[in-house]
């Protein structure tokens, strides 16, 4: 197997006392491939109540610590600790190997099984918990980035229930330029097809991955992955019913074998089944759904269960006489970088469905701080073109 670099990282200007910032790449070791939202522990950051930082989904990270000791962590990769110096880093992350990957026989069936892990995994908020995160949401019409707002979003959890009053301590909205008076006019006010008060809340109630279970449509196969230093998990796959004609979803879960904790989910649109997507009138348009995905990633920080990374995304497609024609993808990403337990719950806070209806306001370039993953090509310049205009 050719070693070569996955994670090249960069010391900046700062003194060794202060924080240090570090940016890279993390890649597959045997194909090369960027790995993305892989999990990056540092050596304070527990005591901290950090949850760290994470790769975006090319791969890139960017981060500041004021430790050199860090762990770079995937459920798909070997766990790789490492000092980081001024140097150039050459280490690769290389694919597990399990020693046991089995088919678990059991008499409880792999849907019953699931059902009482979502019981026990839902709402799982013992107490009033403050989230801090970075959060962006992003539209595109017909695969051109039409809005993008990014914002750091405090999380007020209540114990329990999961419900949510948040507070926008920075923000920024940015939106392309109409073309002319026709140019997608009906969707001026469309910034997102989520609610951003609903994230946190919405992966930890774990409401679609239920609907699935309940769906007869699903069959389920649970196996125990064993690795050669003894870790286990437990890896339930989610397979549609190859005959149905619905729009049906294919993903996985991932439970830690000892605890029973829901580390990862992932629900997105079967390919197989995208042929299905059925155009529905509502009111004046016709509208259709081409995919969706859920992916929310957990962890559990000085014995509690956290949050660290949601996403969700929608393609849809939208035909409105003869002015509106387009594919809308919606998408959102929220990283959660700490968290404060115990936490007084403010009576008042931002009322708004999305990040862009709040506009610019910040202080500081918060989307470079706080170990948030970084922005992609793509979207850094899509942010510049709307500067310079």
């Amino acid at each position: 197997m050719k070693k070569i670099i996955i994670v090249f990282i960069l010391l900046s200007n700062l003194g060794w006392s202060q924080n240090k910032k570090f940016t890279g790449k993390i890649v597959d070791a045997e194909t090369l491939q960027p790995v993305e939202f892989v999990n990056i522990f540092f050596e304070d950051g527990i005591n901290a109540n950090s949850t760290g930082s994470i790769s975006n989904e090319i791969g890139e990270f960017s981060f500041s610590t004021i430790t050199s000791q860090v762990t770079f962590s995937h459920i798909n990769y070997e766990s790789l600790s490492l000092t980081l110096n001024e140097k150039f880093n050459e280490i690769a992350l290389k694919p597990k190997s399990y020693i046991l990957e089995e088919i678990v026989i059991s008499k409880t069936l792999p849907r019953d099984y699931l059902k009482k892990v979502i019981s026990t995994n839902s709402n799982k908020i013992e107490k009033n918990t403050l989230f801090k995160t970075y959060c962006r949401e992003i539209v595109k019409i017909n695969n051109d980035y039409s809005k993008f707002s990014d914002a750091l979003v405090d999380y007020y959890v209540k114990k329990g229930n999961g419900k949510s009053n948040i507070i926008l301590t920075e923000h920024r909205a940015l939106e392309r330029p109409k073309i002319d008076t026709t140019d997608n006019f009906k969707f001026d006010n469309i910034n997102s097809a989520f609610t951003l008060k609903d994230y946190v809340k919405n992966a930890y109630n774990f409401d679609k991955l239920e609907k699935i279970v309940k769906d007869k449509n699903y069959e389920f196969v649970r196996k125990i992955k064993k690795e050669a230093n003894g870790d286990e998990y437990e890896y339930v796959e989610i397979i549609p019913n190859i005959d149905s004609d619905k729009m049906l979803n294919k993903g996985y879960v991932i439970i830690d074998q000892k605890t029973k904790n829901i580390l990862e989910f992932k629900i997105y649109t079967a390919e197989s089944h995208l042929k299905n997507a059925k155009l529905v009138n509502i009111m004046i348009a016709k509208i259709r759904l081409n995919y969706s995905l859920d992916w929310s990633k957990f962890n559990l920080i000085n014995n509690q269960y956290i949050l660290t990374y949601n996403k969700t995304e929608a393609g849809i497609y939208v035909k409105m006489g003869d002015k509106v024609n387009d594919n809308f993808n919606f998408s959102s990403d929220l990283f959660v970088y700490e968290y404060k337990n115990d936490v007084q719950i403010p009576e008042n806070g931002y009322k708004k469905r999305t990040i862009f209806e709040a506009g610019t306001k910040y202080k500081q370039e918060f989307w470079k701080l706080y170990n948030a993953f970084p922005l992609t090509a793509s979207e850094q310049k899509f942010i510049n073109s709307i500067i310079k205009n």
